[in-house]
């Protein structure tokens, strides 16, 4: 098997790129035309089935679950602390700080004049 030059991968790896590119083109525009046809078949049948916005549960507000901010029960009336691993902390909260918190607060306390 012969080796390949540098110069050469990069051509194959650009023309495959192309490719991909086309090929993604390709689909998207697919895509575009057979949610065309769902759209307007189920069009179709809830006008054949006298099918409502309610029985389809379409009731003009988000069926996605609302994203809650903030953590239970902490007010938003200070600084939020993000931990190494993830965890939150809302200063100002109820509660002692959190120990990752305090320690790293303490690390970066100025000594006082």
């Amino acid at each position: 098997m012969a080796t390949l030059s540098l110069a050469e991968i990069d051509a194959q790896i650009k023309e495959h790129e192309g490719r991909i590119a086309q090929l993604r083109a390709t689909a998207a525009k697919q895509r575009k035309e057979e949610i065309g046809g769902v759209v307007q078949e189920l069009r179709r049948r809830i006008a054949e089935y006298g099918i409502s916005a309610k029985e389809l549960g379409l009731t003009g507000k988000s069926v996605l679950p609302r994203r809650r901010t903030g953590t239970a029960g902490a007010t938003a009336k200070g600084p939020t602390y993000t931990g190494p691993n993830g965890e939150t902390w809302v200063g100002g909260s109820r509660g002692r700080k959190p120990l990752w918190l305090a320690e790293q607060l303490a690390k970066v306390k100025v000594p006082s004049e």
